[in-house]
């Protein structure tokens, strides 16, 4: 016979917060458990993986709403497994453009330092090399727009 655990029990083995796996059952992450005659949640040994892999598919980069999604269909004795490779390749493409933009940043941010490393070796010294003022825009020149992360601009 399968022991089943009490919520503390729960959390302690999954190394999540009770209030956590309350939310995951609202949110139908987890299913509802049984309850005892006295009302307690009592679960079964396996809601112990299902909250590690919750966790770790987030820190992989699903969002809660995506897991909900594919563990209900899961649940329901479908296959999620082609929507949750596509999910991930999504993911991995955000990440690749993040790192494109990080290490255009930091090429910008690169080309900036020697600028002010240019300024300040002809600046007098005492005198003010009005190093940030060098991040604006030129007079009348127009100001780079700035991306909204997470938004693409063809949408």
């Amino acid at each position: 016979m399968d022991r089943t655990l009490t919520i503390g029990q729960l959390a302690a083995a999954s190394g999540v917060s009770v209030d956590t796996i309350r939310y995951y059952e609202r949110i139908r992450l987890l299913p509802k458990p049984h309850r005892t005659p006295a009302g307690y949640r009592v679960y079964a040994p396996p809601a112990v993986k299902r909250l590690q892999v919750i966790r770790t598919a987030q820190q992989f980069g699903f969002s809660l709403g995506e897991l909900a999604a594919f563990l209900r269909v899961r649940d329901s004795g479908g296959t999620p497994c082609r929507d949750v490779r596509a999910a991930a390749q999504r993911i991995l493409d955000a990440v690749d453009r993040q790192i494109r933009e990080l290490a255009a940043a930091r090429a910008r941010m690169r080309r900036t330092l020697q600028d002010w490393d240019a300024a300040l070796a002809a600046t007098p010294p005492g005198s003010r090399a009005h190093l940030l003022e060098r991040l604006a825009p030129p007079h009348g020149a127009k100001p780079r727009a700035r991306r909204v992360r997470g938004r693409n601009k063809s949408s």
